[in-house]
């Protein structure tokens, strides 16, 4: 395994990584790389997106599935090789310099607190539709302490919560299917096969274009994020290599059956343009079954799924936010660790600007949750271009040094693939830097972007360099 030094890393696959405990096993991983990428993206986001592109949303998810499967398979190969807590900015920063990893690993932090607040207002509706009496940003921020409480626990605790928690939610996307599909063949009682009706009717598959199709992907985008937690799990992994080679091995048929499966489901039964389904897309679904009691436990299993995302969230920009400050990229106290082996600064600093987020549901309850997963998916476009480029510079680098990827690993057909990827990923985001729609929430995400890479020739520089 080829590891390149840096500080407060051992380069042995089972040493500690400055700190934090290895306690992941193999089954907590998998379980990571499914949860974490099922929450109020597809739940709720969803409804957003078919608004925006109608039955179109298909093609908008099998678009951006490709490119996360892709993206995955990068993934796979840098942090195989090269096991790290900091993922992402570290290798940015090893292929291009240290701007690279300061405002890759930064953007990357970003996205994650304006997930949990998508995540909590999700939740935070449910609450309120139980408890009208309970305000939906109380009941958010609630929960919002709910999963920062297990997360300053350990990193056993947040493992075996995801564990449990996700197979709930499998267990109930795969039974939405089974029940759709028995309903799009007309053989559920007091139902009528729909055809292609409201697949091709209601304005036709694409009723806004292209255009809609492109801004339904940036939620898609947002909604995928969390496939890629397993690459920063691996820092706290026993064996990095095989949790990470099963995880992303399975991606493919994962999008393919919890994603694609359950929204098409959604569009062939319901017309798009139905307010509900603009709203909470698989409850409408179930409640036009007839199904109400399936839709009164689908809120349940909604709300534990939502949960357990924002502990994948807290998770997941914790240790980011810890490889910064390790890297000193970010203040040192937000790597200290506590005696459970959590960086409880680095979360409690997260969990601060999530609850601002949360915050704006206040101020503006009508538009903030559409606008922050918007804002999300934005940052999440600036770091599949910073994984992109920075395997196919280290993936030469290796390759020219005699260093193969190890096997299961290495990206298809490269490098010609990852330029594709490379190249498809920042066309689609200069579309919604020129369309007027999603104009200022990705010109925020490149200034930002641009900001972040110029502070960080002010910050002091590092003891040491990764070589």
């Amino acid at each position: 395994m080829l590891t390149e030094g840096r500080p407060g890393l051992d380069s042995s696959a089972g040493a500690p990584r400055g700190g934090l405990a290895q306690g992941l096993h193999s089954r907590h991983m998998t379980m990571i790389s499914i949860g974490g990428a099922i929450g109020a993206g597809l739940f709720v986001g969803s409804g957003a997106g078919i608004r925006q592109a109608g039955p179109g949303i298909l093609l908008a998810y099998a678009l951006t599935s490709l490119i996360v499967v892709l993206i995955m398979r990068m993934l796979a190969e840098l942090a195989v090789a090269r096991p790290d807590t900091g993922a992402f900015a570290v290798y940015a920063r090893l292929a291009f310099g240290r701007w690279a990893g300061f405002a890759g690993g930064w953007m990357y932090w970003v996205g994650w607190p304006l997930g949990l607040a998508i995540d909590a207002i999700a939740s935070g509706t449910i609450v309120h539709g139980w408890l009208p009496s309970i305000p939906v940003w109380v009941a958010a921020l609630v929960l919002v302490a709910v999963v920062t409480v297990v997360n300053l626990t350990s990193v056993r605790a947040y493992g075996e919560m995801e564990f449990w928690v996700v197979w709930l939610k499998v267990a109930v996307i795969v039974a939405f299917i089974g029940i759709g599909l028995v309903a799009v063949g007309g053989l559920l009682p007091g139902t009528d096969a729909p055809g292609t009706t409201n697949l091709l009717g209601h304005g036709g598959f694409l009723p806004h274009g292209m255009a809609g199709v492109l801004l339904a992907m940036t939620g898609a985008m947002f909604s995928f994020s969390g496939s890629e937690i397993v690459t920063i799990a691996a820092g706290e992994a026993k064996d990095p290599a095989k949790a990470i080679r099963g995880c992303t091995r399975s991606i493919l048929w994962r999008v393919s059956v919890f994603y694609l499966g359950s929204l098409a489901v959604v569009v062939l039964l319901l017309p798009w343009n139905a307010g509900a389904v603009g709203e909470s897309p698989f409850a409408a679904t179930l409640t036009h079954l007839g199904l109400d009691n399936a839709s009164a436990v689908l809120q349940i299993v909604l709300f534990a799924a939502m949960v357990s995302t924002m502990n994948s969230q807290v998770y997941a920009s914790s240790r980011m936010l810890f490889a910064l400050a390790r890297d000193r990229d970010a203040p040192a106290a937000l790597g200290r660790v506590s005696a459970t082996s959590a960086p409880r600064n680095a979360i409690l600093f997260t969990v601060s600007l999530a609850v601002a987020c949360v915050l704006l549901e206040v101020v503006h309850p009508t538009t903030a949750f559409d606008r922050l997963v918007s804002m999300a998916g934005d940052t999440m476009f600036v770091t599949w271009l910073s994984v992109a480029g920075a395997q196919i510079v280290l993936g030469r680098r290796d390759r020219g040094a005699g260093r193969a990827p190890e096997p299961g690993t290495g990206m298809w057909l490269f490098p010609w693939l990852s330029w594709a990827v490379l190249l498809v990923v920042g066309a689609m985001f200069v579309s919604l830097i020129v369309m007027p729609d999603s104009r200022v929430d990705a010109l925020g995400a490149l200034m930002l972007t641009l900001i972040l890479s110029g502070v960080s020739f002010l910050c002091p520089k590092p003891t040491a360099s990764p070589t």
